[in-house]
């Protein structure tokens, strides 16, 4: 035997279903996203309560992270290190380097004109007898030394105050920049640990807790952003021409004001058997259409039964 409250409901809803009614029933339902970090691990904290409203980018949790801190702080400060190195290179020798090798060659100088002297001396006394020759070839080779010391100086010199070559400064600056890369990697895989809300809205559910172990598939926080609660309502096929996308509707619920609205914004392609909250037989043999609904100003909590009814000109056509 049936039992009364199943015939009673089942009888309204053949009522309400009828071929000359405009009533449509269902529910509403939340688009909920599960936050669930890129890695597993632990939870070190849970920032939101249930219910709590949080806005975009606010953090929901954060994971253990003493890995990911530590790998971010070594790649940054390697990205420091390497950046450094190549503005060494560019900018050329730094001036106390570039004044000690003008010094140095100052005093090469000196001794080159000294040598000179030498040399120009024993020139003229060898001419004279006064100097044997080896003593004319030593002032030669000393004056030869002084004049390639002098060379090689100057040289130095301009190597200081250049900047590094150009091959080397490319091998610096892809350094650099491989550096940089690295840390920006560290740095998002460090920032990932800390979830944030994707966008402006509810925590729903709180699933797991600081110790709880997360993962992709392992989520911690069921999330209903905002602006995400629609109506599911079930269309008979004989009212489907009433009920076109952008048809309005007055929402009936417990706890919905009176002026609640909502209009059609997706509508079924195909048809599907009578949703199976209707526990009549011969009601399941009739096919209804699924319909989105979105709520024009008071939203009710996901769940909620809902009826809908066509009114004015829109219904009827």
């Amino acid at each position: 035997m049936k039992h009364p409250t199943i015939i009673l409901f089942a009888t309204c809803l053949l009522a309400a279903c009828g071929d000359n009614s405009t009533d449509l029933h269902g529910y509403a339902e939340g688009r909920f996203i599960m936050l669930a970090p890129d890695a597993p691990g632990r939870i070190a904290r849970i920032a939101a309560q249930e219910g709590a409203h949080a806005e975009a980018g606010a953090v929901i949790f954060q994971m253990e992270d003493a890995s990911e801190r530590s790998a971010f702080e070594a790649a940054r400060a390697n990205a420091q290190a390497a950046a450094a190195r190549y503005d060494d290179a560019a900018a050329g020798g730094r001036e106390p380097e570039v004044a000690a090798a003008r010094e140095t060659l100052k005093q090469a100088r000196a001794a080159q004109v000294r040598a000179s002297a030498d040399r120009e001396r024993a020139e003229g006394l060898f001419r004279t007898g006064d100097v044997a020759r080896a003593r004319l070839d030593e002032s030669v080779a000393a004056a030869e030394t002084a004049n390639a010391r002098v060379a090689e100086l100057r040289e130095r010199l301009t190597l200081a105050a250049l900047p590094a070559r150009e091959d080397q400064l490319r091998a610096l600056a892809a350094g650099a920049k491989e550096a940089e890369a690295q840390a920006l990697v560290a740095g998002e895989n460090f920032r990932r640990r800390y979830i944030a809300a994707p966008a402006a809205g509810r925590v729903e559910r709180v699933i797991r807790y600081a110790g709880d172990v997360a993962g992709p598939d392992r989520p911690a926080v069921r999330f209903l952003p905002d602006g995400q609660v629609r109506a599911i309502l079930f269309v008979p096929e004989p009212i489907l021409a009433k009920t076109p996308v952008g048809t309005n509707l007055v929402i009936f619920c417990d706890g919905c004001p009176t002026d609640a609205k909502a209009r059609i914004v997706r509508l079924a392609e195909e048809a599907e058997f009578t949703p199976p909250v209707i526990y009549s037989d011969a009601e399941r043999a009739r096919l209804v259409f699924r319909a989105e609904a979105e709520f024009q100003g008071f939203i009710p909590p996901p769940g909620t039964p809902l009826r809908a009814t066509i009114t004015g000109a829109e219904a009827a056509r």
